[in-house]
């Protein structure tokens, strides 16, 4: 858990045809060729933010059943796999006349009818297609009692036949012969399972009798559910050796889940372990991983707050509502000890042994052993490792144990629970599990702590966060072991407020307590401090934090760190000397950090000394590690990284920003860490900003801010990034109000840094409307507290508009002071941006005096400094300004750079900088146009050249999170410039991005 304020918190088939023609397959449905759809296909079109999914994994396969029915030999096709893995949309995509772009193929979908009618699929697919009447033989009588609609185009019925056997062939034969007449070389049994006897029956006389154009014979079917073991033999015999195939289809193994999981979102997976887990719950059966997707994407249209697409979400799903009621069948047919062990298997939630799942029962070993191959007959179960047994998958376990009696349940936990403790090294994972689930709370609570180390352990720190919290809040009672719980709490996993007021509650109860001894109040007081700091409320932390500290002494780490935390909480009325001693004090009580606290104590540091301005703090960010991090570490390394890039956006130094981020954003999305991703792209929106990355920075900016206040939260600086563009769009009047909104929240909520720049924008807007007095009020109280604590890095935009507006109220005097101040602020400290933003001063102070040509070329050297950052706006504003020093004698080279300053606002999106410049190169007699009110328009329906970059990495096979670490993106930015890409290339999906990458002509703007 942090101890830093909120700017450094990251806590936590058609028509009648001739004879000889081909069948074909259409969506009409006119003759009964359907297209395929339902137990084994995608369900509807979804256009909200779930897509139908894409074809994967089965290249082998395709390739197996095409060469089977390559050889002229092959008469009959056997497709097996489970339900739902996908034989339907496997037979479709590997014959394309099944779906309705090729001729010759018959589909047979055989419905879930308990009875079904003899042949009655075939008669329904033939029925619309009536024969030509001048062209059926004698034998087509014997298709009169099938098809009675037919009986004007057909020849007088044939003579009672001999024997039932006979008249069979008869009908056998007439089917066959019109099945070729159609043109049919091949026909489909989808869902063979289902089909009547009669049905297979003579799809196997049809695939048995050659006259010279045989029609071969693919069946698919449920491999737990397979017809009868005699008709099944005699199909096997046919489907092996020389005529024939049997193809099985498998689940998808974990690069195919996450290709098909990636093509339903249109996106990337929000980290690899959502892909895993998805992968592990359903065991990559396809229809399953499109109901789970469906199933939470309706969870996020139905929830104001929004679900995120992580694996707490995921393993929260229950099982279909298809597979519940398949599992439901198949158990309702088990004896009643099957039933149970199963049970016994879905409460334990993991694979057994007959053994145990004896033990669990109550049953012998035999009857456990019968039991269990029971449930391998039905396919509930499969072999696993050890000779233990488990379900097929998840989802299968799931639905298994929503049947189980609670009564039973409880008594099942109970039994596992003394099984496993019994055992000379229990499983505590398990062990604990059991005792919770059986109702004993008290043996839960002895293993728990466990349990949450471990988790911590192998990074999963939402299963520690929620054992830890609920051993902190509901049975831990002593002081020593709630602070050193509560400590353990990594809270940045948690959503909303509720996790920290429920710690909150019991902290204050704990330091209310008489008997509590002095230092065991301090960690109660240091971490009540810290929990009041994640639910924003500073002033009540800064005032548990300062009576922590003296009873701290006997604990120099924590007393050291809870020095820091003062210094955040109260630098508005903190002298710089009064600062600076505890920030002495602390690095000393520090320096002997023990490796456990290691990372977190110096992230503090680092964060601390930067923010407040000192060079210092570099030398403990860099022992802040960017990869081979332990596990354990992995949250803080998050944070400390996320907080020197803020620090680095603040000085000037982005590179050192990008790269701190981007290994911020890799950690957090690879071990899912919510909180910290929202602030880290917070941060990334900032840093887009003054690096100039303003195409659809705006919109992104909004969308961001929307989806905070409907979790009911805020995103402040991305308020006034959007406003800042709002001001560079000509949009004053709304970038008004929303820094106006933003400066209301209360001062606790706001980093120093953003109240200076708010400000500062808002000085702006008054100098814009020629009304430099109020841009002098704006910047008043802001300026007086860079005075006063002497961190001028904070001045960056205030001092530049403060100055501008001293200069024109007359008070040359006042502005040469205010610059002389920043520079002797800052002199030492190597802080690039405040560097850069002294330049501009000073070239604002030569301008006042009517010194033209020095003021010329300390503008350009402003320039300059700008550009080194880079900051292309600012840049873009000194050049124009040093054209416009130039004397009327200049007249042509003024021309030339206020044309480039056009170019390079009307690049940026600046529009009412780019209207003035055009304005004045009207005047000067120069026909140009103004980029206009429409926002930024360098490139429209073309690519910029950080789109075409992000497509050439998605051509080359990079998914959006590696494309965000080469670039120093946040995976946010890159998704959003994918879609944009997408869009402006006419393209949905990423291989047809990546094709049409390959045909993009040279672009001026590559250059």
């Amino acid at each position: 858990m942090e101890s830093v304020p909120r700017r450094h918190r990251f806590p936590a088939i058609g028509q009648h045809r001739p004879a000889g023609a081909q069948v074909q397959a259409s969506q009409a449905d006119t003759c009964g060729m359907r297209q395929m759809s339902g137990n084994d296909m995608g369900g509807p079109h979804d256009t909200h933010s779930v897509f139908s999914p894409v074809f994967v994994g089965r290249d082998v396969e395709q390739q197996w059943l095409r060469e089977a029915l390559a050889r002229p030999s092959t008469r009959l096709v056997v497709v097996e796999g489970e339900a739902g893995i996908g034989k339907s949309r496997f037979v479709q995509e590997t014959l394309p006349a099944a779906s309705g772009t090729g001729g010759g193929v018959l589909l047979l979908r055989c419905p879930p009818v308990a009875t079904p009618f003899p042949m009655g699929t075939l008669v329904e697919a033939l029925a619309p297609t009536p024969p030509d009447p001048r062209r059926p033989g004698r034998l087509a009588g014997a298709l009169r009692p099938l098809f009675p609609e037919w009986w004007d185009s057909l020849p007088e019925p044939l003579p009672p036949a001999e024997s039932g056997a006979l008249e069979r062939h008869r009908l056998f034969r007439a089917l066959a012969e019109l099945v070729r007449t159609l043109g049919v070389h091949t026909v489909v049994l989808d869902d063979a399972h289902w089909a009547d006897h009669a049905t297979h029956e003579f799809l196997l006389h049809l695939a048995t009798v050659d006259k010279g154009a045989p029609v071969r014979v693919v069946e698919t079917w449920r491999t737990e559910e397979r017809p009868d073991p005699e008709l099944v033999a005699r199909i096997m015999r046919i489907a092996t050796g020389d005529t024939g195939r049997v193809i099985p289809l498998g689940p998808l193994d974990l690069a195919g889940t996450e290709k098909f999981v990636a093509s339903m979102l249109r996106g990337p997976l929000v980290s690899p372990r959502v892909a895993d887990l998805l992968h592990r719950r359903t065991q990559g059966v396809p229809l399953l991983l499109e109901d789970l997707l469906r199933t939470l994407n309706d969870q996020i249209r139905g929830n104001p707050r929004g679900v995120p697409l992580s694996p707490a979400s995921i393993a929260a799903l229950a099982p279909p509502a298809s597979l519940r009621e398949s599992v439901a069948a198949q158990t309702r047919r088990l004896t009643a000890t099957a039933r149970l062990t199963g049970w016994a298997l879905a409460v334990l939630a993991e694979p057994a042994t007959v053994a145990l799942l004896a033990t669990v029962t109550g049953l012998d070993h035999h009857e456990a052993g019968t039991a269990v191959d029971d449930l391998l007959a039905a396919h509930l179960l499969s072999p696993a490792d050890g000779g233990e047994i488990a379900f097929r998958h998840a989802l299968v376990l799931d639905a298994v144990a929503d049947q189980v009696p609670l009564g039973e349940r409880s008594r099942l936990h109970a039994r596992a629970a003394a099984a496993l403790g019994a055992l000379p090294a229990p499983p505590v994972v398990r062990l604990a599990r059991h005792l919770k689930l059986s109702g004993d709370t008290a043996g839960w609570a002895r293993y728990a702590e466990q349990v949450a180390d471990l988790a911590l352990a192998r990074a999963d720190d939402l299963t520690a966060a929620n054992i830890l919290l609920e051993l902190a809040t509901v049975t831990v009672q002593e002081p020593a072991d709630l602070t050193r719980i509560v400590a353990k709490i990594p809270f940045a996993v948690f959503r909303g407020v509720e996790p920290y007021r429920a710690v909150e509650e019991v902290l204050r109860r704990a330091a209310e307590d008489p008997r509590l001894a002095r230092l065991d109040q301090g960690r109660v007081r240091w971490l009540l401090a810290r929990v009041l700091i994640l639910e924003d409320r500073m002033s009540e932390a800064a005032e548990e934090t300062r009576r922590a500290v003296p009873l701290l002494a006997d604990e120099p780490l924590l007393a050291g760190q809870a020095m820091i935390n003062s210094v955040h909480l109260s630098w508005p009325t903190w002298s710089p000397a009064t600062r600076q001693a505890w920030l002495r004090e602390a690095a000393r009580l520090l320096q002997d950090r023990d490796a456990a606290s290691e990372l977190r104590l110096t992230s503090d540091l680092a964060t601390v000394l930067l923010r407040f301005g000192s060079v210092d703090g570099w030398r403990e960010a860099a022992r802040i590690p960017t990869r081979d991090i332990k596990v354990g570490d992995r949250l803080n390394a998050a944070r400390g990284l996320g907080n020197i890039g803020h620090c680095a956006l603040i000085w000037g130094r982005y590179a050192t920003a990008r790269t701190a981020l981007s290994a911020a954003f890799e950690l957090a999305h690879t071990y899912d860490y919510p909180v910290v991703s929202a602030e880290l792209e917070d941060i990334s929106l900032h840093l887009d900003y003054v690096e100039g990355s303003w195409e659809g920075l705006r919109e992104r900016a909004a969308a961001f801010v929307a989806a905070a206040r409907s979790a009911g939260g805020d995103r402040l600086d991305a308020e006034v990034v959007e406003a800042r563009l709002l001001v560079a769009e000509g949009r004053s009047d709304d970038a008004r109000r929303r820094l106006r909104e933003v400066l209301d929240h209360p001062a606790s909520r706001l980093g120093p840094e953003l109240v200076m720049e708010a400000c500062a924008v808002l000085g702006e807007i008054a100098l814009g409307d020629g009304d430099p007095h109020e841009a002098l009020a704006l910047t008043q109280e802001p300026f007086s507290l860079i005075e006063r604590t002497g961190v001028w890095l904070w001045g960056t935009d205030l001092v530049p508009t403060r100055v501008r507006a001293l200069l024109l109220t007359g008070s040359q005097e006042e502005a040469l002071e205010a610059v002389d101040a920043m520079a002797a602020g800052i002199a030492g400290v190597s802080a690039p941006a405040a560097d850069a933003a002294l330049q501009s001063c000073r070239a604002l102070l030569a301008h006042a005096v009517g010194d033209l040509p020095g003021a010329r070329g300390l503008h350009r050297q402003a320039a300059a400094a700008w550009r080194a950052l880079p900051r292309p706006y600012e840049e873009a504003r000194e050049l124009e300004a040093a054209a416009r020093c130039l004397p009327e004698s200049a007249r042509q080279e003024t021309v030339a750079e206020l044309r480039d300053v056009l170019r390079r606002y009307t690049r940026l999106g600046a529009t009412v900088h780019g209207e003035r410049v055009a304005a004045a190169l009207r005047t000067a007699g120069v026909e140009t146009r103004g980029p206009g009110r429409r926002g930024r328009k360098g490139y429209g329906a073309r690519l910029s050249p950080r789109e075409r970059e992000v497509v050439r990495l998605v051509a080359a096979g990079e998914t959006d999170s590696a494309i965000a670490l080469k670039l120093f993106k946040s995976p946010n930015t890159v998704q959003s410039q994918v879609k944009s890409a997408k869009q402006k290339l006419g393209v949905s999906t990423r291989a047809e991005l990546a094709r049409a990458a390959a045909e993009l002509a040279p672009d001026d703007d590559d250059r």
